[in-house]
């Protein structure tokens, strides 16, 4: 078995597709078929079911994807590992970010990285807690950044800050002025919020039955910047992390009895090998935390 091989079976199983695949690769469809098939024999058991153009993993094939993501992620940990030995910093770094986070803190952490490691391929991927959490698991991530569970199992959790959520109000809502509200005073008030699987649906959501309201859920929007946008135009008002009520024709304001709140942290495979780009990211997050951290809590 070669490392081609398991790089040719992990592009066909996420494009599903051979054509897809072998263009992505620069190579040949019939080269491409010819690997995996090679693959398949060496391993005594067929990865892959044929449907027309189209292919899906069989059940072996879904338990060997893991192995084969866990084993190239540690031998380009390796790689850049031994890099590091000479005092370089270059490489790959793939960071995967939660949107509330992603939208309102990462850009600027990551144009600074960039300019001053020059040498490191950064990939930083939009994702669930839950994607977060299986990408580390299965080395497709270097790093997370997500919010810390009580337990993280397999997962090293670095808090960084405690994140509040707050209601975001256009600038001429009758609340615009106040400090403070109430959980409670928000039944029967329009909302626009993310949809249900979200954390941070859900985190309101939890917030709401505390308060022993049921939200009037009047919008459901899958990006946090659309919410803020509609908000500002002089829509329902939303329930965001505080780290997105900035800007102009929107005002925050606190939640109270309760204040829905979380920890946001850095989440790395535990026992990892130590990177000094996964460590440069992480200063860099640490070094733009301090600001967002005082306006989320």
């Amino acid at each position: 078995m070669e490392l081609r091989h398991l790089r040719y079976f992990l592009a066909v199983a996420e494009e599903s597709h051979f054509r897809r695949a072998a263009e992505r690769l620069h190579v040949s469809q019939p080269t491409l078929s010819l690997q995996v098939q090679q693959l398949e024999k060496e391993l005594g058991t067929p990865l892959f079911e044929r449907t027309g153009r189209r292919v899906r993993l069989t059940q072996a094939g879904e338990v060997y994807r893991g192995h084969a993501r866990r084993a190239l992620a540690n031998l380009e940990e390796a790689q850049i590992a031994l890099d590091e030995l000479e005092g370089l910093l270059r490489g790959r770094l793939a960071v995967g970010v939660v949107q509330t986070v992603n939208a309102y803190l990462i850009p600027s952490v990551v144009a600074g990285f960039a300019a001053r490691h020059p040498g490191v391929r950064l990939r930083v991927e939009e994702l669930s807690a839950e994607g977060i959490e299986e990408g580390l698991a299965d080395g497709r991530l270097d790093l997370g950044v997500s919010f810390v569970e009580a337990d993280g199992g397999d997962l090293e959790a670095e808090p960084l800050f405690e994140e509040e959520l707050v209601l975001i109000v256009p600038e001429g809502h009758r609340w615009a002025g106040r400090r403070s509200v109430r959980a409670a005073d928000l039944a029967g008030e329009p909302l626009a919020l993310l949809p249900e699987g979200f954390c941070t649906r859900r985190l309101a959501e939890e917030c709401f039955r505390t308060a022993g309201v049921r939200p009037a859920v009047a919008v459901e929007m899958n990006s946090v910047e659309a919410l803020v946008a509609v908000v500002r135009s002089g829509g329902p008002a939303t329930v965001l992390p505080a780290l997105a009520a900035g800007g102009p024709g929107v005002a925050a304001i606190r939640l109270e009895r309760p204040t829905p709140r979380r920890s946001v942290g850095l989440l790395r495979r535990r026992g990892c090998a130590p990177l000094r780009t996964r460590t440069a990211f992480c200063e860099a997050i640490r070094a733009a935390v301090g600001p967002a951290g005082r306006r989320s809590g």
